[in-house]
């Protein structure tokens, strides 16, 4: 038609590692790394997760939270706020039989929700221990990385892929961290910038006899600073302190030792050596405790 602006296809050959082909917009030379980068991406969004406490294995939400993806010379400094996770009232039973989940309402804070008993249960909320799961990198690296939800926390990466979802990987084989069966809303948003880090990945251990281990974990990707947590095995008995040992491995069978470090509270911080690609805790509390890890992690 008359008076229209002609724009030409992409004509030029695309070669791989070369990024996409341009986008309307994109030769505009005031339009920074980040938002070439981030145009057409999911920058902020919340999803629904489903959570079924009777399930073992890694439960994920169904939607992304985040999608961000560009030319790898666009990488940045991406910052991502995981806001504080929020509960749906609503009956296990009533959750599972909606059809679109995604307009579920009525979300609550842990400040919102009531002492009284959860929907379906006889019991209050018990939340259960959400992350995120974090999937980023630049060219043909990607890595993919758990992190602690905690009650909103922010997370620093620099990268030109980023995706984050919503997830729960701990449950009843890790003893006794489960949560309560419910719909959960959780939200993330990223944009440029800087921000200090406080990403974190607390794994448990389970509950451990005094002089006794634990079994081999995983070191969690990116682990940096190690602290030990417990408390007695017995719900009504007087907190005690926690004394035990964080032993690092180079085998998944806990045998080709690197460090035996001692901890006598979660106040001591220990350096992650190199190679300690395995860990185990041994308690020396004089009581059977249950016991975690908590990892700083490197973002």
């Amino acid at each position: 038609m008359r008076g229209l602006p002609t724009r030409f296809l992409h004509v030029e050959p695309i070669f791989p590692g070369h990024g996409l082909p341009p986008r309307p917009g994109e030769d505009r030379p005031a339009l920074s790394p980040f938002g070439r980068l981030a145009m057409g991406g999911a920058l902020g969004k919340s999803s629904i997760l489903i959570y079924d406490n009777r399930v073992e294995g890694v439960q994920e939400a169904a939607v992304d939270m985040i999608v961000v993806s560009g030319d790898d010379i666009d990488a940045s400094q991406l910052v991502v706020t995981l806001h504080p996770p929020r509960v749906i009232p609503l009956a296990f039973d009533v959750v599972t039989s909606e059809l679109n989940q995604q307009n579920l309402t009525g979300e609550q804070t842990n400040r919102e929700v009531t002492t009284c008993d959860f929907p379906g249960t006889k019991s209050p909320v018990r939340w259960p221990p959400l992350e995120a799961i974090f999937e980023f990198g630049t060219g043909g690296v990607n890595t993919k990385v758990y992190v602690d939800y905690l009650n909103g926390v922010t997370v620093s990466v620099c990268a030109s892929y980023l995706r984050v979802r919503a997830a729960i990987s701990q449950g009843r084989c890790d003893d006794d961290v489960v949560g309560t069966s419910a719909a959960y809303y959780l939200a993330a948003n990223v944009a440029p910038g800087f921000a200090a880090a406080h990403a974190q990945r607390t794994i448990s251990v389970g509950a451990v006899k005094d002089h006794d281990d634990s079994d081999v974990f995983e070191t969690p990707l990116f682990a940096n600073i190690a602290a030990l947590i417990g408390r007695m095995a017995h719900k009504y008995d007087k907190p005690t302190l926690t004394i035990g040992w964080i032993r690092f491995w180079q085998s998944p069978n806990g045998t080709h030792g690197v460090g035996d470090f001692f901890v006598s509270n979660h106040q001591d911080r220990i350096k992650v050596p190199n190679g300690a690609m395995y860990f185990s805790v041994y308690n020396e509390s004089g009581h059977k405790m249950k016991m975690s890890v908590i990892f700083e992690l490197a973002l």
